[in-house]
């Protein structure tokens, strides 16, 4: 889609338990979407759809960025890197444990390398938050909201996958890689568990960030039955709360809101609903 989307707001209830119907709204998962298969691993990773216009990788090239980051990236996203340089995974939800709960939330992209969109580029992401990021960890991919998909490259968390939220309160060390959901052991292991989303998820009070992406998008729909998310890569979803505990979702510019947005309405809700602790938003560096 081409055409620059107007900003939508929707109001939903912290408290309801939204279902997630995980129908695809990817219009780039079509016949274009591509089948990798990890030949080392044997491993069959999911559907991909090419991110187009991404620059090719060659052996040389991925050399270069292990040497700029003083890191060897792990056999799986390498070889995944040398075929793809980037993607948008169906299926695309991922569960994982935090705040002591089963939640979810979507994996928009997996970044690629020298990729000049921002949203979708993997330097990009490394520069920007290079003083938030935990050690020892590249960012591999984002969620719809603009929080980070983190791979670890050294040490026991060595090619294991994390959740990181770029919209946390400032209660904990956001540097360290273990003070982070681990989701997967392995990237292979993260890709393939991508699947359907449980409901049953939704039974604590306080939806999954993929609910909330789902119902804003299914949302956008009703206006533009054309729209999707990944449509828009320029764009993110940002979620506010009220002291109220009503969320609405805005679909805003991903680069402002990456560099401007720190502490968000999801971690408010959260703590509002006793899950985490509530604290000062994290600030611009």
């Amino acid at each position: 889609m081409n055409r620059k989307p107007t900003l939508f707001i929707l109001w939903l209830s912290a408290t309801c338990m939204i279902g997630c119907d995980r129908k695809s709204n990817d219009n780039l998962s079509d016949a274009s979407a591509i089948q990798t298969t990890l030949s080392e691993s044997n491993l069959t990773m999911r559907t991909l759809a090419p991110i187009v216009d991404a620059p090719r990788l060659t052996e040389d090239s991925l050399q270069a960025i292990e040497r700029k980051y003083a890191c060897q990236l792990p056999k799986d996203y390498r070889e995944f890197l040398l075929s793809n340089n980037g993607a948008y995974p169906t299926p695309d939800c991922a569960v994982f444990e935090e705040a002591g709960r089963e939640t979810a939330s979507d994996v928009f992209c997996l970044f690629a390398i020298g990729e000049e969109r921002a949203s979708l580029c993997l330097e990009w992401h490394q520069e920007t938050f290079s003083k938030r990021l935990p050690e020892n960890s590249l960012p591999i991919g984002r969620d719809s909201s603009g929080n980070l998909w983190l791979i670890g490259l050294r040490g026991e968390s060595a090619g294991a996958i994390f959740f990181w939220d770029h919209g946390s309160f400032d209660t904990f060390d956001e540097t360290k890689l273990e003070n982070w959901p681990k989701v997967a052991q392995s990237f292979s292991d993260f890709v393939s568990d991508l699947g359907a989303y449980d409901n049953s998820i939704e039974t604590k009070g306080v939806p999954s960030r993929y609910s909330l992406i789902r119902q804003a998008t299914d949302g956008m729909v009703k206006r533009d039955s054309g729209f999707s998310t990944r449509g828009n890569p320029g764009f993110a979803w940002h979620c506010d709360c009220d002291g109220e505990g009503r969320v609405r979702m805005q679909f805003v510019q991903y680069e402002a809101h990456a560099v401007f947005t720190h502490t968000c309405g999801y971690s408010r809700m959260c703590a509002i609903n006793g899950l985490i602790k509530g604290g000062q938003p994290r600030l611009p560096e």
